[in-house]
């Protein structure tokens, strides 16, 4: 098994899973992430989406440890892949794209702050020999733990409360023709929606579309239920 060869939308079939989605969301993921406990113990182990989340998502504490390359290598492969899934120079030069990653939960200051979404970028950039514009200009202040961590879901109103603009990094003067949000995971889809709406405050009517390296899929118990 390997990751897919493009990106695929998320229609309506798929935007059931991912409840807080408004209809009219223009989102697309790599591949489908399931989670631990439907796995029969394998885990990671379980596809190779699985395994390139588990590597991407090394904590913080694992820096300089013997299994930190492997947090590496995996921002390599998603960098390498997003460089090709979009024409990026079209997308800079006609219509004016913007990069901005959807933050991790821990506020900036926090020694466990993953920035894995911005170094993501940075090396799709270096990869498309191009000037991405890539603005790192939102942050949550840690009152939510990650949502694979908690079985807590918080709603978009919840993270919209909780998440800042950095009007410094944002450059909102400068106007995107269109912003592409990017996320490690596509879950209920309320940490997407909040980013949404807070960027709507400072870019109005700007079209944004969510890139996400793995949306969850949850199999369904009673699939196999005709053959029983």
């Amino acid at each position: 098994m390997t990751m897919p060869p493009r990106l695929t939308v998320v229609n309506d079939i798929e935007r059931i899973d991912h409840y807080h989605l408004p209809a009219d969301a223009r989102c697309y993921f790599w591949g489908d992430y399931t989670p631990h406990e439907h796995t029969n113990g394998l885990r990671w182990r379980y596809s190779p989406t699985n395994q390139l989340i588990a590597n991407f998502k090394k904590k913080m504490d694992r820096a300089g440890q013997s299994d930190w390359h492997y947090k590496i290598e995996a921002t390599v492969t998603i960098a390498n892949a997003f460089s090709q899934f979009w024409r990026w120079q079209e997308l800079l030069q006609t219509h004016r794209v913007t990069l901005i990653p959807i933050p991790p939960s821990k506020p900036r200051n926090d020694p466990m702050y993953d920035p894995r979404m911005y170094d993501m970028l940075v090396e799709m950039a270096s990869r498309t020999g191009l000037p991405l514009d890539i603005r790192d200009c939102l942050s949550f202040n840690g009152q939510f733990d990650a949502s694979h961590e908690s079985d807590n879901r918080p709603t978009p109103d919840d993270l919209y409360a909780t998440l800042a603009f950095d009007a410094a990094a944002g450059r909102p003067q400068q106007q995107p023709g269109v912003i592409y949000l990017f996320d490690d995971m596509l879950t209920t889809g309320a940490h997407y929606v909040a980013a949404v709406r807070r960027l709507g405050e400072f870019f109005p009517d700007i079209q944004i579309v969510g890139n996400f390296i793995s949306r969850r899929v949850v199999p369904n118990p009673f699939a196999d239920s005709d053959a029983l």
